[in-house]
């Protein structure tokens, strides 16, 4: 009973060697790159001939930990995936707002830079263009409309002096004139009065 009991505990404590020397190794590669724990298999295993020979349970650590890289750089590339087309689509939103906000600005600039008159759109140079040559050609038309009103003027005052000149005329003539009858008619009557008796 003796040596089935060391049996026993010499099987155990090989189990538990090994179970440890594989927490060990699972350990060690844990803290090695993928890279790294090709490197350390292949430094670690037994040569054969021209052989490497490799621990099963390397063998399978190193698989595991190479399936599980594989696999978070599959999920990593899907998700960077859907980040791209989230951002592509993302892009594509913005181009269309960037679009959409180019229209507008171009219309409110186009609108800025027009005005309405009339009923027709035209461009505020054109506007402000038309507006001072009206302005301008209202200032001439009232300087020279007040330039004929001030020789009208001038000219009426004149013909007004000339005709107070010749009504005074007219008004001396005419009372020369009157006095020139009254001493002919009274020059007659006086000769008439001779003739009689």
């Amino acid at each position: 009973m003796r040596i089935k009991s060391l049996l026993f505990a010499i099987i155990i404590a090989g189990q538990s060697i090994s179970l440890f020397a594989q927490n060990d190794l699972k350990a060690r590669f844990d803290s090695l790159n993928l890279n790294e724990q090709f490197e350390y298999v292949y430094d670690k295993s037994e040569t054969y001939e021209r052989y490497k020979v490799v621990k099963i349970a390397t063998f399978n650590l190193l698989k595991q930990n190479s399936v599980d890289s594989i696999n978070i750089y599959k999920t990593e590339l899907k998700t960077r995936y859907k980040e791209i087309s989230d951002l592509e689509s993302t892009v594509a939103g913005k181009d269309d707002k960037i679009n959409l906000l180019t229209n507008d600005l171009e219309s409110v600039t186009k609108s800025k830079d027009s005005m309405v008159f009339l009923g027709a759109e035209i461009g505020k140079g054109v506007y402000n263009t038309a507006m001072w040559g009206l302005v301008f050609g209202l200032i001439v038309l009232s300087v020279v409309l007040f330039l004929m009103f001030k020789r009208s003027n001038s000219v009426t005052n004149e013909t007004k002096h000339r005709l107070d000149e010749v009504e005074e005329e007219f008004e001396t003539h005419r009372k020369s004139a009157l006095k020139r009858e009254q001493k002919l008619a009274r020059e007659l009557m006086d000769e008439k009065l001779k003739h009689k008796f």
